[in-house]
């Protein structure tokens, strides 16, 4: 098979005898038969589809959530900040995991993987412990303070719990199923949803979900082998273009520029030399020019194997 890629014709015959070697689906009542799916798997990846989806919609629940948590906060976070969504994105398990290290986790019923990372967490275990400010440090922080943030933790993973219910109109609470954690890490595709900390505190907080938690996954589609020896007898038919090259040259622009109706150029190659026959620009014979009825025909002489093929 050549590089090129295949014209409609060939793609239609393609089609039509995949769809001929395809179980037929049954009719029902006296109305026509319904009429056959097309075989073929889509060629966009389903995670990929179903994550695009669920995007917009962590992002709009990260929307209630900085509504409903900003109030509760207030009481754990020291100074005047704001929370602001930084972006939603689609990212690996790989890269979760990552950005997971050195924060604070924790994770609810609805598969939410809620993390705290920066000096948020620092600003709530030194106000915790009656300071107003945390020492300015670039060090992850210390599991002291990673456990002094718990209540604070408790108050966002309760926001998110609460914007859930709002949005979906279910039940959500925090887990401590850590298999949460590992479903999410071993994913190939994952939402991720960021918000920023501002003004008098820094860090972020960030929710993971697997698209699938939000959105249901397609039934996969039936796939069915084509029969070869058909598709083969449809292709036969196939009209292709073929092309004899008797010849070339390469002239210089000015020599095209003074071309006129007397002008003669002599061709590298004799009268009786054999010239190559081209299907798609692809090498398949060798032929040499004869007279046939009055006309200019060729005469294969010699067939070109393996032209082409992908190797």
């Amino acid at each position: 098979m050549s590089d090129a890629l295949l014209d409609p014709a060939e793609l239609e015959a393609i089609q039509a005898a995949i769809r001929e070697t395809a179980p037929r689906r049954p009719s029902f009542g006296s109305g026509p038969d319904i009429p056959d799916v097309e075989p073929t798997r889509l060629a966009l990846i389903a995670d990929d589809r179903i994550a695009e989806v669920a995007r917009p919609m962590l992002m709009a629940l990260a929307k209630r959530w900085i509504r409903i948590a900003t109030r509760g906060l207030r009481a754990h976070l020291p100074g005047n900040w704001q929370l602001d969504i930084a972006g939603a994105e689609i990212i690996d398990g790989a890269t979760a995991k990552d950005e997971l290290r050195g924060g604070w986790v924790a994770a609810t019923t609805s598969e939410l993987v809620v993390v705290a990372s920066g000096d948020v967490i620092d600003a709530a275990s030194a106000r915790r412990c009656g300071a107003a400010k945390p020492s300015s440090s670039t060090r992850q922080p210390s599991q002291v303070s990673l456990k002094l943030f718990d209540p604070t933790g408790k108050v966002m993973v309760d926001g998110w719990n609460a914007a859930y219910r709002e949005a979906f109109d279910r039940p959500c609470e925090g887990s401590s199923d850590l298999n949460i954690v590992s479903k999410l890490i071993d994913a190939r595709t994952v939402v991720r949803v960021a918000m920023t900390f501002s003004s008098d505190i820094g860090g972020r907080v960030a929710c993971y979900v697997r698209p699938e938690a939000f959105v249901p996954r397609p039934a996969q589609l039936a796939a069915i082998k084509a029969n070869a020896a058909r598709i083969a007898n449809v292709l036969a038919n196939v009209p292709v273009e073929l092309v004899a090259e008797l010849g070339n040259l390469r002239l210089p622009l000015s020599a095209l520029r003074r071309l006129d109706t007397t002008t003669t150029y002599t061709l590298p190659g004799f009268v009786d030399s054999h010239v190559p026959v081209f299907c798609g620009g692809v090498l398949k014979a060798w032929a040499k020019p004869v007279v046939f009825r009055g006309v200019l025909a060729l005469e294969i002489v010699a067939i070109v194997h393996d032209q082409g093929s992908k190797q």
